[in-house]
Formats: C-alpha cells, structure tokens, sequence
C-alpha cells in the first residue's frame, strides 16, 4: 500500500504565503475607492461674489415674461412699459450676482414691475448682508 491517499489536501500554489494546517487564510484588503474626495459642502458667503442667486435670477426671468405679455397683450402699446421694465431688470441681473441686500430695488419691481419678483426679491434679501457705509 502507499502513503497517498485518495483525496490529498488541496497544495496553495507556488509562491503564495504558507498557512498553518486548520487556519483560513484572510483576503487582501479592498484596493481603495475610485472615487474622489468629497468637496466641501457649498456655502452662500464662500462665493457670493461669482454666483448668481437663484431667487433674483427667477425675479428678473419674471420681469422678461411680464414684459413680453404686456407689449403682446396691449397690440404694442406696451412698449411703454420697456421704460421702466427693461432697465429694472438688468439691475435685478446685475444684483444678482453681488453679495449685498437691494431693498429699494425689490419695492421699486414690486410696486412698477411685477408683484411676484418683487416678493422673491425682498425674501432673497434676507439672506443678504447690508452693504457697509464708508
């Protein structure tokens, strides 16, 4: 008879770390993630100055609309309008993209412009510093 038994024991290949009779080796540790880092979360003050904000830019959106309405709506009468509407609306687009508060602004689109972007304008200036006096 010899020493081989019918089933030997399985031989781990050559090269590969020996491990003791009985012990289960450990698999390798998880390669790292492809993913990047997270960025840091976006905060409004970080970048006043390069963003626009959302709640002026819906504001003059708004103003662009009305405008086109009412000259559509009035047979082209309504250009009468562009007096007042159009050089509000491109200070609301320039205010948009500044850090400070524009209250005088938000009334004057509320009481001439457009009741609704008024409003979103005076809600957006909450969130806004006051302009320092120098």
């Amino acid at each position: 008879m010899s020493d081989a038994s019918p089933n030997p024991a399985p031989q781990p290949p050559p090269g590969a770390p020996s491990v003791p009779s009985g012990l289960v080796p450990t698999p390798p540790p998880p390669a790292p993630s492809a993913y990047p880092a997270m960025p840091a979360p976006w905060t409004p003050a970080a970048s006043a100055g390069s963003a626009t904000r959302g709640m002026y830019t819906a504001a003059a959106i708004l103003n662009w609309v009305t405008l086109a309405i009412v000259i559509v709506g009035s047979g082209g009468f309504g250009i009468i309008a562009a007096a007042w509407f159009i050089p509000m609306t491109i200070l609301i687009h320039k205010a948009a993209k500044g850090p400070y508060k524009h209250t005088a602004l938000g009334v004057c689109t509320l009481l001439f412009c457009n009741l609704i972007s008024g409003i979103l304008m005076l809600v957006d200036d909450s969130n806004r510093a006051a302009k320092p006096v120098a």
